[in-house]
């Protein structure tokens, strides 16, 4: 029998907390309608503890455990709408820096589906602890599993604002760090 689902392989590089950085093409499904592929973002959130990576020029599939994953940065090819699908509800975005468990430390803009007005970052990642969450860098988009996160804080330090510049709604968090 043959178990084998159209994919889509969508390049991207990611960094495991015991390998190091790689490269590979997560395998994504179809859509048979056409209408509606699932994201990485959506892939990497799901249920599934096993992502499939093709590596290697051999095309070799391997089961990665998204939860060993710190982060992933999708190719530069890749279209914005198979990385996250932003404009499905209300949104905001706070500037922020981020320091990973590796060390790396990241500054953008942490993307952030509002479930109320009032949401502030804390909020946010601390009812998503086995979640990836959208770092946006200029034009590169960053997914960090909230898991590898050892804090987080306002870009540009201590005299951080109430409201971000650019946000939508006031509220934000000075620090947040992951237990």
């Amino acid at each position: 029998m043959d178990h084998r689902i159209p994919k889509r392989r969508v390049p991207v590089s990611f960094w495991c907390a015991d390998r190091g950085a790689a490269e590979g093409r997560i395998l994504l499904d179809l859509d048979p309608t056409g209408r509606r592929h699932p994201t990485i973002l959506s892939r990497l959130n799901s249920p599934s503890r096993f992502i499939p990576v093709e590596t290697g020029p051999d095309g070799r599939v391997e089961l990665c455990n998204r939860s060993r994953w710190l982060r992933l940065v999708p190719g530069p090819d890749v279209p914005a709408d198979d990385v996250f699908a932003p404009g499905r509800g209300p949104s905001r975005e706070e500037e922020t820096d981020v320091w990973l468990t590796d060390g790396s430390r990241l500054s953008g803009r942490i993307w952030m589906p509002l479930e109320r007005p009032t949401q502030r970052l804390s909020d946010f990642v601390n009812q998503r602890p086995d979640a990836f969450i959208v770092l946006r860098r200029d034009r590169e988009v960053q997914l960090l599993n909230v898991a590898a996160v050892a804090r987080m804080g306002w870009a540009g330090g201590g005299d951080a604002p109430r409201t971000s510049r650019g946000s939508r709604m006031s509220g934000g968090d000075a620090l947040v760090v992951n237990p």
